[in-house]
């Protein structure tokens, strides 16, 4: 299903075809650097069940397969994720894209749908993005889509670093 496209995307819900190529991008170390670990073929399956259907199921939303219309090629995933930080459930904008894709904008242009999709579909107050310390060039896109860094926490072993955006921050001038 379809979610939206934008002037070079394509956003979709993710199905067991993209598995493959989702798997190709999640056992890719220098894409998964700031994750702490490289996932396997099984592993990715795995979270696709365990998480990604599983919140499309229960929220009707969740990460999206990520197309660039240029090639018709899944490129990646973003969208939005439950995510429980310091306690408080939060929804997170999160983005991966293969590193061919890298330096193009379409991660940026992809969180600002994800942003505005969660901002004014869902009514969210607030979502964030949890970013590794060194990542600085997602940290760059985070900054442009117009988060903020807040703090710091610990989360999945290892300092994180919490941008957020509220509904008001968004909307003013």
């Amino acid at each position: 299903m379809i979610v939206a496209q934008t002037s070079r995307l394509i956003l979709r819900q993710i199905t067991l075809d993209d598995l493959d190529d989702l798997a190709a991008i999640y056992t890719d170390p220098v894409v998964m650097k700031f994750f702490g670990s490289t996932y396997t073929y099984e592993s990715t399956k795995q979270w696709l069940e365990e998480r990604v259907f599983k919140f499309y199921e229960q929220r009707g939303w969740g990460l999206w397969a990520t197309i660039y219309k240029m090639n018709n090629k899944l490129i990646g995933r973003c969208g939005l994720t439950p995510q429980l930080v310091d306690g408080t459930e939060e929804i997170e904008i999160g983005y991966l894209l293969a590193k061919e894709y890298w330096g193009m904008g379409l991660a940026t242009e992809a969180a600002c749908f994800s942003r505005d999709y969660g901002l004014e579909k869902l009514g969210a107050n607030r979502l964030i993005s949890l970013i590794d310390p060194d990542n600085i060039a997602s940290q760059k896109v985070a900054l442009k889509v117009g988060l903020t860094y807040e703090k710091n926490t610990f989360m999945w072993n290892k300092t994180v670093r919490v941008y957020a955006i509220s509904a008001k921050e968004a909307i003013a001038p």
